[in-house]
């Protein structure tokens, strides 16, 4: 993922620009990025990206020359209190947002960053205090990774832009590590390395007199009661709320394509770009005659734009798998890099793809297991129940096979542990909202983000949901709404409605049916499942379940049987081999257990073996 970089060397040890340098080099994916740097000690800053949504030079400088700032990102929209500060800038400064960005804050200070509307990541050094500061967006849409020892503090958008400097610790975090192998994702603040952080949404970090300091400035406040709910109003008041913040992400010249499934978000995307006036062409991508394909063409085609279908090759993790962890860099398993193998594709002709990341978190799930929240009372049961929901793909269970003794020892039940902390610590009453909040706040920007981000090296990503004046208002609708998507299946049914007359891909029938006729459906497809399992759902838009044992199978087995994965000490060998077994005979369907295996073996190599660029 390309961004920005620093380093802040207290004692003057190192060749800052040498390193930084170093730093930049890794982020620079390909040979036409647009990279920048400034060095003056203690302090070295730069960034890496592809040039599409920065041209504007960079680092910029206040006119004393007293604050220095690096940016990578986008603003949509600045408050209206904001205006006065903006009629007044030049008109240089007017086109260039880090240039706009610098001046608030020296107005107004470094809290004018909760009035930006945004997907940004930012880092102002002050010259005079010697200190540093780097704020994120509320969502964290642009990761940051960071490390401080030894008076030296380091930071980048890659984390191997960090481990290019040989005094940071190559120290596994264990407790990231049980986190992974039972979430397919790593809470809090941890990563796979125990000296490298990440920086959490929605947050101001600084660094001053050898000290780090961290707050958060917005934090998502939901409504519990159903009192004074007016349905007819909030609905006109989220369609006119979904039109403002995809204009706000569209008006520009840049190419655009529009990532399009059969679900509710990118419909909802799409619904709002054909009502603005707009015309977008979309892609979709997974496996023949899956819902997705037939149901994005049948979406495209009442919006009348194109719809381009890419076919996920079977065997296409022998080429992409480890470059997508050289991009990802640990934090999500390899079954999840569909985009990979068509991007290059997709560059030649768009620069920018909306997503709608955030839409299912925001407007809630059609899901009957999430649906039972709403009924449970405020009880441990259920914080267990909602972890076995989503631990996935090693249930602690098994974890006890999977690890070695010592290791086992350590973590056990860690990630258990780590979750109901944060469920606990969570600013909601109720076990739905609590979930709700953990979905929205933690699983996405630690999970599902790393989907866009992982072809972020080649186009840009814009996701509407995460607009702040949506946000505001869609956390302010009831709990009830938002089970079983009730608010946005309305939304979608009486505000485009061409739109709500085609099939949803999870239910296979129209997106305005009602809930007796939905749950009715859920319930005959669960029952079918328990059933009978056909070799192919036609749901999916993948199937590495059978991948993995045809054109994957010489691929996973070169990986997990080889002698330097199997001595690395973590795990259980004669347990990764029965695994490996079962599952390549067909007795049970284990492909993201081979996949987290796959892409922590792959990510070792890369980033603690140090075997250099894919």
């Amino acid at each position: 993922m390309p961004g920005i970089a620093g380093i802040v060397d207290l004692e003057g040890k190192s060749d800052l620009m040498v390193k930084l340098d170093g730093m930049l080099s890794l982020m620079r994916h390909e040979p036409w990025y647009k990279v920048e740097r400034f060095g003056r000690a203690p302090i070295a800053l730069g960034k890496a990206t592809p040039g599409i949504i920065d041209p504007h030079p960079q680092p910029v400088f206040n006119q004393d020359q007293s604050l220095c700032l690096v940016m990578y990102g986008e603003v949509y929209d600045y408050r209206c209190d904001l205006a006065k500060v903006l009629s007044q800038a030049d008109r240089v400064t007017k086109d260039s947002p880090p240039a706009i960005i610098l001046k608030l804050i020296e107005k107004k200070g470094v809290g004018v960053v909760k009035d930006l509307n945004g997907s940004f990541i930012l880092a102002l050094w002050d010259f005079g205090k010697k200190r540093l500061t780097i704020v994120n967006d509320r969502f964290g849409l642009r990761p940051l990774y960071y490390c401080w020892q030894d008076n030296t503090f380091i930071f980048a958008s890659e984390m191997k832009s960090i481990l290019s400097n040989p005094e940071v610790k190559k120290e596994i975090d264990l407790e990231g590590m049980a986190q992974f192998f039972s979430l397919n994702f790593i809470m809090e603040d941890r990563t796979p390395l125990k000296q490298v952080k990440t920086l959490e949404p929605a947050s101001i970090l600084t660094f001053e007199n050898k000290k780090v300091n961290k707050e958060t400035y917005w934090t998502l406040s939901l409504q519990e009661s159903q009192k004074g709910f007016n349905r007819k109003e909030a609905l006109d008041r989220a369609h006119f709320l979904v039109k403002q913040a995809v204009k706000r992400q569209i008006k520009d010249e840049i190419p655009k394509i529009l990532s399009l499934s059969g679900g509710l978000d990118s419909r909802t995307i799409i619904g709002a770009v054909a009502q603005l006036g707009y015309k977008i062409p979309t892609f979709t991508f997974g496996i023949p005659e899956c819902p997705d394909q037939k149901l994005a063409k049948n979406i495209a085609d009442a919006c009348g734009v194109d719809n381009r279908f890419f076919e996920l090759s079977p065997d296409y993790l022998i080429m992409w798998a480890k470059k997508g962890v050289w991009l990802t860099e640990g934090m999500s398993n390899c079954v999840n890099f569909h985009g990979i193998e068509f991007t290059p594709e997709i560059r030649k002709n768009a620069q920018i793809v909306l997503n709608g990341y955030g839409g299912g978190e925001l407007f809630g799930f059609l899901s009957l297991l999430t649906a039972r929240l709403l009924f449970q009372k405020n009880s441990s049961h259920w914080i267990d129940w909602s972890f076995n929901r989503i631990n996935n793909p090693f249930p602690l269970s098994e974890q006890k096979k999977l690890f070695q003794k010592e290791y086992h020892l350590q973590i056990r039940e860690s990630a258990f542990q780590s979750f109901e902390k944060l469920i606990n610590d969570t600013p909601a009453d109720s076990p739905f909202n609590k979930f709700y909040y953990f979905k929205f706040s933690v699983q996405a920007p630690k999970s599902f983000l790393y989907g866009l981000l992982q072809d972020n090296n080649l186009v840009e990503y814009r996701a509407p949901f995460c607009d702040y004046d949506l946000v505001d208002f869609v956390s302010t609708i009831p709990s009830r709404e938002k089970v079983l998507a009730v608010f946005h299946r309305r939304l979608l049914t009486e505000k485009f409605p061409p739109l709500g007359a085609i099939a949803y891909q999870r239910t296979d029938i129209p997106v305005s049916s009602g809930v007796t006729r939905i749950l009715l459906k859920k319930m005959k497809d669960q029952l079918k499942t328990k059933i009978y399992i056909s070799k192919t759902d036609k749901r999916r838009y993948s199937d590495y379940d059978d991948w993995m044992r045809a054109e994957l199978k010489d691929f996973v087995v070169s990986i997990l049987t080889n002698e330097r994965f199997l001595s690395r000490g973590y795990f259980n060998p004669d347990y990764v081999k029965q695994m490996l077994e079962q599952h390549l005979s067909g007795k049970q369907n284990l492909s993201p257990r081979i996949g987290s295996l796959l892409t922590f073996e792959l990510w070792h190599q890369l980033f603690i073996d140090g075997v250099g660029k894919p």
